[in-house]
């Protein structure tokens, strides 16, 4: 219905209130309701007044006659009382019974003529009834003492009480359209979630109306709001800068710290994040203005303002000037983000704040500033890890015991062994301790754990990790361990030795990472001390589930998703389940994505398998091994294997017969070590490329120059 007509028919509707209530209390001949049923019309009652006039004579000289004689007249003549009025005609039918009869010529209309009345007197009391006659004069026409039984149609106690009923139904009307067309009230109602999304300067105001119409307790319920946090949210804009920067810190899980040398008016608090931040925000700034500082002075000072590379987060007063504050910061060249009213009643309200703000960043920052991908390193955010988890089970789900980790650099090892730390985090009886080695020093770097001096042996650092852990088992996580099994195996294996020792003692376990010296220690040294040392465990591809969610989970908590699930099919298969390759194409897409769209279309995929991240992800599998000779047996299987779809070993051996003499082992070795590293993966009795996208990095005209360079150098 158009705004006009909604005016207008209100007019009405309040103009026929006015009449009906009016015309009810002061003029009710002209009420619809009563008239005909409550008063006649003036003439009638005028003519009836002076008719109950006539009766009212009579009954005066009866009452005079019977105190007088004792007994009731033979003829009303005899008391005096004249028997033919204008308006009724008085007869007795029986000893003190008086019956009047409307004339045939009284002023009254037709339909009265004929009809009676009769009075009865109580000779003792000399009190008159009054009761219909027959045929009776109708009720509205009788005074108020003369009523047939059960008969309460002119009864104005009980007009009373129906005006008085229909008072109260009004009143809860009126109080049922207050509450349905409150601007604050009547959306709550139809919607209680907006609670949620409500300014907060007009919770105080919500809450008065909701606590005067007892609705508060059964709002917050339906709105999924929590008393308590109900109770902060009301108190939250008049607390100190402080406590309302500790409260919001609280919620996301933040630790907030007054940070000084400042020039913008008010408290200036840095935020650190836990491990648990699902994006890549370490830190921010949360900016509390001082009090009655208006939006545009708020402006004023952020244009000046220099945060570096930190998110600022502005708490906004509640102002009428808050949507150009709001406008500045969406901006998403800089790094404002403004915590406008609605969003910080959502902040209070909301049961996780987390995606609150999760939600402002992706909205008024750039995507790839707050990524949830982590493209280098291990994943060290347990919101980020995803699948694994037989090989989770295979180590912390069983008693300790040594462990082999064995696979290519960026499969996911140090990613696993992170994983495995934090699950045996508060583990009652086992300890897990990480460690990186990077180059051969083993004991230094367990000394330096254990907090001795550089040169102690390994036994003593060991127990001294015990004794500080209270006793309890260790299981050491040694990532990056290739240069010491080369180093220790020039040595004989000394060291090696020792923690083969230690771990048969029971007190030490190990679990070592590595890629081809670690395999060729223990599979290919017949006199290696690693040989039956531990399980071994290989690290390939992600599982397609887990790639999914590594694809698709992120991305929710920033209010962002694929356009078609057949898009995450092509990044799972493109990237051959390889979860950095995974990681890297969603942030190749984030980078790609126009600025405040929501939804990653084939355009961005497309654009991401294509970028310069995922070739510089895909390199350095060239130098797979410190033997010069192996890394080029290496390329020549690659390049073959780019040249046909596929190879096996007879194919490279019949390529390499006129070539040059290579053993047949060191082509399985090859073998070994380019499945190992994720380059190529076995399909029936051929290899083929791990990741399709590998064949991305040759040109076609180019693959039977390198494979033909590589083969003369060979020979």
């Amino acid at each position: 219905m158009k705004p006009l007509y909604k005016t207008w028919l209100r007019r009405v509707a309040l103009v026929l209130a006015t009449l009906f209530f009016g015309t009810l209390f002061m003029a009710p001949q002209w009420n619809p309701l009563l008239r005909g049923t409550l008063v006649t019309t003036p003439q009638t009652t005028a003519q009836l007044f002076n008719g109950w006039n006539e009766i009212h004579t009579a009954k005066m000289l009866l009452n005079v006659h019977v105190s007088d004689t004792g007994e009731w007249p033979q003829d009303l003549a005899v008391a005096g009382i004249r028997t033919e009025g204008q308006v009724f005609a008085l007869s007795s039918a029986a000893p003190y019974e008086l019956v009047a009869t409307v004339q045939a010529q009284a002023p009254l209309s037709s339909s009265l003529r004929g009809q009676r009345v009769v009075l009865r007197l109580d000779a003792d009391r000399l009190q008159w009834d009054c009761v219909p006659g027959d045929p009776p004069i109708p009720s509205r026409y009788l005074p108020m003492n003369c009523r047939i039984d059960g008969d309460t149609s002119t009864d104005m106690t009980r007009w009373l009480g129906v005006v008085l009923a229909m008072a109260v139904l009004i009143l809860l009307a009126c109080g049922a359209l207050l509450v349905w067309r409150h601007p604050l009230i009547a959306p709550l109602q139809r919607d209680p979630a907006r609670l949620r999304r409500t300014p907060l300067s007009q919770l105080p105001r919500i809450d008065s109306v909701l606590g005067w119409l007892r609705r508060r307790d059964d709002t917050l319920a339906a709105a999924r709001v929590e008393p308590g946090d109900w109770h902060d949210a009301l108190a939250f804009a008049a607390l100190p800068a402080a406590s309302r920067a500790d409260m919001l810190a609280l919620r996301v899980a933040a630790r907030s710290m007054p940070s000084d040398g400042w020039t913008l008016p008010g408290t200036v608090y840095e935020w650190t994040f836990s491990a648990e931040m699902p994006v890549s925000l370490e830190r921010c700034l949360l900016w509390v203005p001082a009090a009655q500082l208006d939006p545009a002075a708020m402006l004023r000072h952020l244009r000046q303002a220099q945060t570096g590379l930190d998110v600022l987060l502005v708490l906004s007063p509640a102002s009428p000037g808050e949507g150009a504050l709001r406008s500045f910061c969406a901006n998403r060249d800089n790094l404002f983000v403004c915590l406008d009213q609605e969003l910080q009643t959502a902040w209070l309200l909301e049961h996780e704040a987390l995606p609150v703000l999760l939600r402002a960043l992706a909205r008024q920052l750039r995507i790839t500033r707050i990524s949830p991908y982590q493209t280098r390193g291990g994943v060290a955010r347990a919101s980020s890890f995803f699948g694994r988890e037989s090989l989770l089970a295979r180590v912390v789900q069983r008693e300790p015991a040594n462990y082999l980790l064995i696979g290519g650099r960026q499969l996911g090892k140090t990613s696993l062994m992170k994983a495995i730390e934090r699950r045996l985090r508060d583990h009652p009886q086992l300890a897990c301790l990480y460690l990186v080695l990077r180059d051969h020093r083993l004991l230094p770097r367990l000394a330096a754990l254990a907090g001795l001096p550089l040169d102690s042996g390994l036994e003593c650092s060991i127990a001294e990790l015990v004794r500080q852990q209270g006793g309890k088992r260790l299981l050491l996580l040694i990532d990056e361990a290739d240069p010491f099994f080369r180093a220790d195996a020039e040595q004989g294996y000394a060291q090696l030795s020792s923690l083969r020792a230690l771990s048969e003692e029971g007190h030490c376990h190990f679990l070592l990472a590595g890629f081809w010296d670690l395999y060729a220690a223990a599979a290919l040294d017949y006199q290696s001390p690693l040989r039956n040392f531990g399980e071994t465990v290989s690290v390939g591809g992600l599982e397609e589930s887990a790639c999914r969610e590594l694809a698709t989970v992120p991305l929710q908590v920033l209010n962002l998703r694929f356009e078609t699930p057949q898009l995450v099919e092509r990044i799972v298969s493109q990237s051959g389940r390889r979860a950095n390759l995974v990681a890297i194409l969603c942030q190749e897409c984030l980078e790609a994505l126009p600025a405040g769209a929501t939804t990653i279309s084939a355009q961005e995929v497309e654009q991401a398998l294509q970028s310069t991240a995922v070739l510089d992800a895909l390199a350095g599998w060239g130098r797979l091994s410190a033997d010069v000779q192996a890394s080029r047996l290496d390329r020549i299987v690659v390049y073959r294997v780019a040249a046909n779809g596929s190879t096996s070993l007879a194919d490279v051996v019949q390529l390499l017969r006129t070539q040059a003499n290579v053993e047949v082992e060191a082509i399985r070795a090859c073998f070994a070590r380019l499945q190992l590293a994720y380059v190529l993966r076995k399909q029936d009795s051929r290899l083929v490329f791990a990741v399709p996208l590998f064949l991305r990095q040759f040109e076609t005209a180019e693959i039977a120059l390198l494979l033909a360079e590589e083969l003369r150098a060979l020979g």
